[in-house]
This record gives structure tokens, sequence and C-alpha cells, in this order.
């Protein structure tokens, strides 16, 4: 007859040979885990960074058009060369010049727009990316 004792190492011994797949399981779990919040943080670093380049393209196009008030093309393409040499994608990017006080002359303020289309790098998360604006502000010297 076994001990209690006995019985007992008997069922732990037999407890462990059950739990093969196990480790294959969590390991599965946790990676999917992992590298969906690691692809998550990448994306948005990356519209945080887009966001960040939008921003400085607006304010190179009123810098521009400060010391050139009579070129709004050459602002519109200050901004597009700005955002060309740091982002992927600009062919959807959007800029509007404004004047504020209603005339293209110094001392006037000019206002530029930029709105842009998100291109996520990862799109079968992303459906409906978001639109970024940008905005800023600048009184003419010139």
């Amino acid at each position: 007859m076994k001990t209690p004792r006995t019985r007992t190492r008997f069922r732990l011994n037999r407890l462990g040979k059950n739990e093969a797949g196990t480790m294959f399981v969590e390991y599965s779990v946790a990676a999917a885990l992992f590298l969906t919040i690691a692809f998550s943080l990448m994306e948005l670093c990356s519209a945080g960074y887009t966001y960040t380049v939008l921003a400085d393209a607006a304010n190179e196009g009123v810098h521009y058009a400060m010391l050139n008030s009579t070129d709004e093309a050459g602002a519109i393409n200050a901004v597009k060369g700005y955002a060309g040499n740091s982002m992927h994608d600009i062919s959807k990017l959007n800029v509007a010049v404004a004047y504020p006080d209603g005339a293209s002359t110094p001392p006037n303020r000019i206002a530029i727009n930029v709105s842009y289309q998100y291109v996520p790098y990862l799109n079968l998360v992303m459906n409906n990316p978001p639109t970024m604006h940008a905005f800023a502000e600048g009184r003419m010297v010139h």
C-alpha cells in the first residue's frame, strides 16, 4: 500500500508531464503582445515626428515669406522643400497662404496653414489615418 506521502509525490510528478506545450503557448502570447506594443509605439513616434516636421515646415515658409513678401509661390515651395527633406511622402501635403490684414505688403501679417493626411507605415492597422494641421504666422519686413 502507498503512503499518503508517496501518493502526493506521484500526483506531482504526473502533473508536470501534462504541461508539455504550455511554455510554447505562453511564449507565443508574450511575443505577440510585445510586438504589438513595439509596432504601436513606433507608429506613434512616427506620427509625432511628422507633426513636428509639419510645424517646422510652416515656420520655414513664414520665415521665407517675411523676407520675400511678394513671392507667395516661393513660400509654398519653401514649405514643401523643408517637408520633403524629412518625410517619406509629401504627395498629400496642402499649403495655404493667407494675409490676415488683407494685403501682401509690409508691415502686414502672413499666415501659413499646412495640412497633411498622415501616411502610416503599417497600413493594415490604420484604415483611416488622421489629418494633421500646423499653423505659423509672422509679420513681413520687406
